[in-house]
């Protein structure tokens, strides 16, 4: 049977890029006569790791590890990569040269528990040079030589993660115009890269064309022709307050929908219980008002109610004042908490969006679940303005707290 053995870059244009070989057994013994036709190409392997080079032995798309080199070769061609310390991979995938030679060659078996080496006679530097890079090399891929970048934790939506366990959460802002949520943008190419944190560094010698580590990048658009620049005409109240969403959801009125997971009503206007006074929060990322007045557990109840209003307006520019006027959107957080100790008893985080102008308004109740522990009386309310994007004369205003705001 006729097998190919194909070596890749630097490797190839030193070896030959393919060779043909006949009736072997195991891809180890295609290594091995490889060596034995290029007694350079053995001694390269041998020494690679000094340099930072492993490599991946690839058949039939699969990437081999050291106990595959003894598995029967098939008819696939073998193809064997030099691979450059720092471009990715992990145990198993990226071997060091010196453990594929030792094991084609038959020097030692690497076992679960450890290596074992033997027959180390004859050999020379091969088995002096097996023995110096050790059985933590071997096992481990050249444990891990190659830099793993590390993953950043994903937040639960697009403006913030979840203050503790227990949190329910609304989809975040869902721009109705392509790109004026500070979406990917396809309007710009060129060489560039954009890289996570622990990333290796290239070093390029000669001429080279090549892009950059991006850091950060920002880019505002605004096309000064028509329609940008031509203001949208203002909806009427009924259009406008209809078309609000919560969560991507229009709410029902005086009926409480779950909105992935976040309980909450619309109301026509809120006549129960608020005080004097009209608690009001700017717009200001992560500023929070915490209501002073305080409201009793009830083991009844499954939830406390907030109620809120947007009365001056809810809407955004896309490029700026004097362009088009664009939905609005505010994402904002209620949290429950101990009176006493201020201990937080449940939360939940929703988006509110839409296209309000001023004099237009909006009321809606919003009900957050929360635990209810031994010894906890007197409960309060806390709300965080988490991300907006909106003018910034935009406000939520707090009507009320309490149990069945929407049954008084």
């Amino acid at each position: 049977m006729e097998q190919v053995v194909r070596l890749m870059g630097d490797l190839g244009e030193r070896y030959g890029f393919e060779h043909t070989y006949f009736n072997l057994r195991t891809p180890g013994e295609a290594i091995k006569l490889l060596c034995i036709n290029f007694p350079k190409l053995q001694e390269e392997l041998v020494h690679a790791h000094e340099h930072g080079i492993g490599y991946q032995l690839v058949q039939a798309d699969f990437a081999l590890d050291y106990p595959d080199l003894q598995l029967p070769m098939g008819s696939n061609d073998l193809v064997l990569t030099p691979v450059v310390a720092g471009s990715g991979g992990g145990f198993g995938r990226v071997l060091a040269g010196v453990a594929i030679i030792a094991l084609s060659f038959g020097i030692g078996a690497i076992a679960s528990a450890g290596v074992a080496l033997g027959g180390l006679a004859g050999i020379g530097t091969v088995g002096t040079a097996f023995v110096g890079v050790g059985a933590s090399l071997v096992l481990g891929g050249i444990t891990q030589m190659l830099s793993p970048q590390p993953r950043l934790p994903i937040s639960g939506s697009q403006f913030g993660g979840s203050r503790f366990a227990g949190t329910t959460r609304t989809d975040g802002f869902q721009s109705d115009i392509r790109g004026s949520d500070g979406a990917q943008s396809y309007a710009y190419t060129g060489a560039a890269n954009s890289v996570g944190v622990g990333a290796t560094i290239p070093v390029v010698y000669g001429k080279a064309l090549v892009g950059s580590h991006l850091l950060s990048a920002n880019i505002e658009v605004t096309d000064e022709s028509d329609p940008l620049k031509v203001p949208s005409k203002a909806k009427d109240t009924a259009t406008a307050t209809s078309e609000v969403r919560l969560g991507g959801e229009v709410l029902q009125f005086d009926v409480f929908t779950a909105t992935s997971g976040v309980e909450a009503q619309r109301t026509l206007r809120y006549t129960g219980p608020q005080w004097g006074y009209l608690p009001t929060l700017k717009m200001v990322k992560n500023t929070a008002l915490t209501i002073p007045d305080a409201f009793t557990l009830d083991s009844t109840k499954t939830g406390a109610d907030v109620v809120l209003a947007l009365r001056k307006g809810l809407y955004d520019f896309v490029a700026g004042p004097g362009t088009s006027v664009v939905d609005g959107g505010i994402t904002y957080s209620v949290e429950v908490q101990d009176l006493a100790t201020g201990t937080p008893l449940g939360s939940s985080v929703a988006t509110i969006q839409g296209q309000l102008r001023e004099g237009q308004q909006y009321f809606w109740i919003q009900r957050t679940n929360y635990a209810k522990p031994a010894g906890v009386s007197q409960l309060r309310i806390r709300v965080t303005i988490e991300d907006f994007k909106c003018r910034d004369t935009c406000e939520v205003q707090i009507l009320s707290v309490g149990h069945d705001r929407d049954k008084q």
